[in-house]
């Protein structure tokens, strides 16, 4: 069965027109301008392939008013079959998708021996092409889609004049990249990338094909607070090609996947797709099927694409000084990460990891505070022991250097201290295969073989047994000394956010109120010690009751609203 047609070719004496334009004998009456632009209407696009003169066939196609609705033209003496292969090299279709339609058998037979699969017809089939079924097409009556192929055209040219030199070409090209974070009010053009990209459709995760039940799904993909997810729109010098790319990203402690990964072949040879995977952090991605990019090729550096701002004023400003970020926390400032990166040069990010299946807690102050301090001697072979790593206290950044920095302490709440036995200090502890904050005095090895413990995991268990000691939740003097001491590392000059608990919490979780409360008091006269520090009053971004999971625990959007303030605030 023939495909539906994306481009049609058109041959100009005795097909497109009546008559031969050198031998003066055309009829400019009788042509088909108003078949071209219909098929434009439906989002089918035009090229030609004649052997004419090219300035005197443009003249009379203008004269026309069609000129502008043709692609690629390819006007000249040469033989047809190489300049078609050239038409759809340029327009990256596949031949399946384009017809040729020629007067002369020997063009169509030519053309089909160097393009095989194209589709071929002679100039008896135009008065039945509207009506023909590969024809329907889809609506674009604003001719969106034949725009697009202009920008392409007249990148194209540019390309070929610079000796096709396609680096040289991309870096000055101006290519910058949007992520537009308003998924909900673009469902559909959600869904029509994810089920109608192929080439660059790495996941192949498809939606179903009834727009209400694929408006669900993707609905509910997006709902989970370690959800990243965003639409790419490009822009370049030649113009503005709309949203052309959607990821879905799932990131948490130890892991970081993508669930979807699509993008339209219409950026194709820009490396957009490689440019959003490096910017993500190379998630983990099964790639379903065959596509067009290698995303673990180290080789591709498309250091020519940057992202969009559309007043970079301010944000220069902020650069010029350091534009470095810190983030030190659990997921609440891993979901934020994503969206304060795009303003700042630098993102610096502190926050929790897995381990043989465990936790392995960073974002507790007692925790935080030892990677600002360092470690003693032999604290790292100790620590080793207790299934943590010397990376687990290395902040990755100096304080120094450091413009703006969002703490968040909420583990602070839940997670107890343990006394460590001989060595005159106070941590928290976790990494017990999903015991979270309980007290590892009342769990036994067989609680941890019950929930696939590796004897590694043992042998951590038993040394933490022999050397801890549970103590409670840590009390408002350890906690404010904590949080100054950590202060006092950076520059009195860095913005500081302390990120308060949410008051709003749901009714499942109203055992955590009084704590939450408690913890934003402490804070609170921690911030008037400090004139840098400020508190985030997360309650702030609460548009509704279901915005809270739990009572650490927000949709998407929330972390985006916070991602936003702080970036504003930041730059005030």
């Amino acid at each position: 069965m023939l495909e539906a047609v994306r481009l049609v070719i058109w041959d100009l004496d005795e097909t497109f027109w009546s008559g031969t334009l050198v031998e003066g004998g055309l009829n400019e009456n009788i042509h088909y301008a108003e078949t071209v632009k219909e098929l434009s209407k439906r989002g089918i696009m035009n090229s030609i392939c004649s052997k004419n003169d090219f300035s005197s066939a443009r003249e009379i196609l203008e004269r026309l008013g069609v000129w502008d609705f043709f692609i690629f033209p390819s006007i000249n003496w040469s033989s047809k079959g190489e300049r078609v292969q050239g038409i759809v090299d340029r327009v990256k279709l596949r031949p399946e998708t384009i017809m040729f339609i020629d007067d002369n058998p020997m063009n169509l037979r030519e053309v089909s021996s160097v393009v095989p699969n194209i589709q071929i017809e002679n100039e008896k089939f135009i008065p039945r092409l509207l009506s023909d079924p590969r024809f329907v097409g889809k609506n674009d009556n604003q001719l969106k889609r034949l725009a697009d192929y202009k920008i392409l055209e007249a990148k194209n040219e540019v390309l070929e004049s610079r000796g096709g030199d396609s680096h040289a070409f991309l870096r000055d090209s101006g290519i910058t990249v949007e992520l537009d974070y308003d998924i909900e009010n673009n469902l559909p053009r959600v869904i029509e990338i994810i089920n109608r990209t192929n080439q660059l459709n790495f996941t192949k995760n498809r939606l179903s094909d009834d727009n209400h039940e694929a408006e669900k799904q993707i609905r509910e993909e997006i709902s989970h607070y370690d959800r990243h997810a965003a639409l790419v729109r490009v822009r370049d010098r030649f113009g503005d090609y709309g949203h052309v790319g959607f990821f879905l990203q799932a990131r948490g402690a130890g892991y970081n996947n993508l669930k979807h990964f699509c993008f339209s072949c219409r950026t194709l040879g820009m490396y957009i797709e490689k440019w959003i995977y490096d910017y993500l952090g190379a998630p983990d991605v099964n790639v379903i099927g065959d596509v067009l990019t290698d995303l673990s090729d180290v080789t591709i550096i498309p250091d020519w694409i940057s992202i969009y701002q559309p007043d970079l004023s301010e944000v220069e400003t902020l650069k010029g000084t350091g534009g470095t970020i810190l983030l030190c926390g659990g997921c609440d400032l891993d979901a934020v990460s994503h969206y304060v990166k795009a303003t700042f040069s630098r993102t610096a990010l502190f926050a929790n990891t897995m381990r043989l299946g465990a936790e392995i807690r960073r974002d507790h102050s007692s925790m935080l505070r030892r990677a600002f301090e360092g470690l003693h001697d032999d604290d790292g072979l100790f620590l080793r022991q207790l299934g943590y790593s010397t990376e687990d206290s290395a902040l990755g950044i100096l304080p120094s250097d450091v413009d703006v920095a969002v703490l968040s302490f909420w583990a602070d709440m839940f997670y107890p201290l343990y006394e460590v036995v001989r060595r005159g200090y106070r941590m928290p502890y976790a990494p017990l295969l999903g015991c979270g904050h309980a007290n590892i005095e009342d769990i036994y090895e067989i609680d941890l073989w019950n929930r696939g413990a590796v004897p590694e995991n043992i042998e951590i268990f038993r040394f933490a047994k022999a050397n801890l000691k549970y103590l409670n939740v840590i009390d408002k003097e350890e906690f404010q000394e904590n949080v100054r001491t950590i202060l006092r590392y950076f520059r009195p000059d860095a913005r500081i956010f302390l990120m308060n608990a949410l008051q709003q919490v749901p009714k499942d979780f109203e055992w955590t109120r009084a704590r939450h409360s408690q913890l934003n008091e402490w804070q609170a006269e921690i911030a008037q010690e400090f004139p840098n520090v400020v508190l985030v009053n997360v309650d702030e971004f609460m548009s509704r009751p279901e915005d809270a999971v739990s009572s650490t625990h927000f949709v998407r959007d929330f972390y985006r609203q916070v991602g936003l303030h702080l970036c504003s605030a930041a730059l005030e």
